[in-house]
C-alpha cells in the first residue's frame, strides 16, 4: 500500500474542550491523525478514537519531548504537521497541501500561527518530512529547529515557508494552572540549559503570573543578558517587560527606553512605548511620530516578535489622535478616531471621542470665521 502523505502529530492531556474542534479541523486535509494521550482523566481518549485517531499512551513524567517523539515515531505519512490540541487548522483544500507536498524539494515547511486573538502572525516549524532525524528536544520548550536546519545544511535542500495557518487558543482565560505545571520544568531544563534566554524570559512569565515579582524579576535580568550580545529577539521582548514593569511602579525609565529602541530599533511595542512617554510629557510632536511609525507597520506580515495587531491600527490611531486634539488639531483628530472606530466599530469610547473632536473643530471652525 501507498504510504500516507500527511499525518496530523498531537499530544493530548484532559482536552476534551479544545479536542473535538482541532480534530475537526484535519478533516479532509490529512490521512491520518497520531494523538498520544499522557494521562487523561476526562474524554478525550473517546473523542480521538471517535475521529478516526490512533491513540497511544505515555505516562507523564514532566517531559513533553518524550510523548511528542512517541507520536512520531507512530506517524505513518510521509509527512507530518505537528499541531497542539487547542489549536485549529484554517480550512484549506486537500489539492492544495496535495500540490504543495507531493513534488515539493524542501525538507520542511513553517506555516503561520496566530498565537491568540488579535495577534500579528508568527512563522512556525510545523510540517516537515516524516525522518527518523527529525525529533523534539527539550523538556518544556521542544525544538526541531536545529535538526531541521541541520539537515537541510546536510543535504542543500531549502525551508520552505507554506500557507497552512494555526489558531492557538490556549492562551485565553486564567493562566495559573499552565504557570504552576511549567515552573518545574523550566527550574529543571534550566539546571541543563543556563544559557537559553527563551527560558529565562519564560521563566520570568511564569513567575511573574504567580504574583513573585522579584525572582521574576530577576530572571527577566537573566534573559536580557544573554540576549543582548545576539541577534535574537528574546532580548527586545526581555527588554520591553523590564520597561512595562518599571513604568508600572511609577519609575523613570527614559534612559532605559533609549537604550532599547537604539539596541532593537524594529521591536514596535518600545516605540509604542516611547510615544506613550512623549504624549505623558506633553511633547505631542514627538508622540505623533511614534504612533506614525507604527501605522506604517504591516500587521498581516509575520513578525520576528508577536504583536496585539491593533498596536498598528485601532490602538495607534487612538494614541495619534490623542496627540492631535491636545495640539489643537481637531480635525485630524476626529479623522484619526473615526478610522480607529471603523477598525473597532464595538468600541464605544473611539465614538464618543471622534465626536467631542467634531464639536472642537467644529467651534474652532466657528470661531475662526467670526470677524
Amino acid at each position: 500500500m501507498k504510504r500516507p502523505l500527511l499525518t496530523a502529530a498531537m499530544i493530548v492531556r484532559d482536552e476534551e474542550r479544545h479536542l473535538p474542534d482541532c480534530l475537526t479541523s484535519l478533516r479532509g486535509v490529512v490521512d491520518e491523525i497520531v494523538v498520544v494521550d499522557t494521562g487523561s482523566v476526562d474524554d478525550s481518549v473517546a473523542i480521538a478514537r471517535a475521529h478516526g485517531a490512533r491513540v497511544f499512551r505515555r505516562e507523564w513524567d514532566d517531559d513533553f519531548s518524550t510523548p511528542r517523539n512517541l507520536g512520531l515515531r507512530k506517524a505513518r505519512g510521509r509527512w507530518i504537521l505537528y499541531i497542539d490540541a487547542d489549536e485549529r487548522l484554517r480550512p484549506i483544500e486537500r489539492s492544495r497541501v496535495e500540490a504543495l507536498l507531493e513534488n515539493a524539494d524542501e525538507i520542511g515547511f513553517r506555516v503561520h500561527l496566530n498565537l491568540y486573538e488579535h495577534a500579528t502572525p508568527s512563522l512556525e516549524y510545523r510540517l516537515w518530512r516524516n525522518d527518523r532525524r527529525v525529533r523534539f528536544s527539550g523538556v518544556v520548550h521542544n525544538r526541531v529547529i536545529d535538526v531541521l536546519h541541520a539537515i537541510a545544511a546536510a543535504e542543500g535542500r531549502p525551508i520552505g515557508v507554506c500557507e497552512l495557518t494555526l489558531d492557538h487558543l490556549g492562551l485565553d482565560g486564567d493562566q495559573t494552572r499552565k504557570h504552576e505545571r511549567n515552573l518545574p520544568l523550566l527550574q529543571a531544563q534550566l539546571a541543563v540549559d543556563p544559557a537559553s534566554s527563551t527560558n529565562w524570559l519564560h521563566l520570568s512569565r511564569v513567575l511573574r503570573g504567580l504574583e513573585r515579582l522579584e525572582e521574576g524579576e530577576r530572571a527577566l535580568g537573566r534573559a536580557i543578558a544573554l540576549a543582548w550580545d545576539r541577534e535574537w529577539n528574546d532580548g527586545g521582548v526581555a527588554w520591553t517587560d523590564l520597561a512595562h514593569l518599571r513604568r508600572e511602579r511609577g519609575e523613570d525609565v527614559a534612559l532605559l527606553l533609549a537604550l532599547g529602541r537604539a539596541h532593537w530599533p524594529e521591536n514596535w511595542m518600545l516605540v509604542w512605548i516611547e510615544g506613550q512617554i512623549h504624549l505623558e510629557a506633553g511633547r505631542d510632536e514627538e508622540a505623533m511620530a511614534c504612533f506614525r511609525r507604527l501605522l506604517e507597520v504591516d500587521p498581516g506580515r509575520p513578525q520576528p516578535v508577536i504583536y496585539d495587531e491593533r498596536l498598528f491600527g485601532s490602538w495607534a490611531h487612538d494614541a495619534l489622535a490623542l496627540a492631535l486634539f491636545r495640539a489643537g488639531r481637531y480635525g485630524e483628530a476626529a479623522e484619526a478616531y473615526a478610522t480607529a472606530e471603523r477598525l473597532e466599530p464595538e468600541t464605544a469610547e473611539y465614538r464618543v471621542k471622534r465626536r467631542l473632536a467634531e464639536s472642537r473643530a467644529g467651534q474652532a471652525h466657528a470661531a475662526a470665521s467670526t470677524p
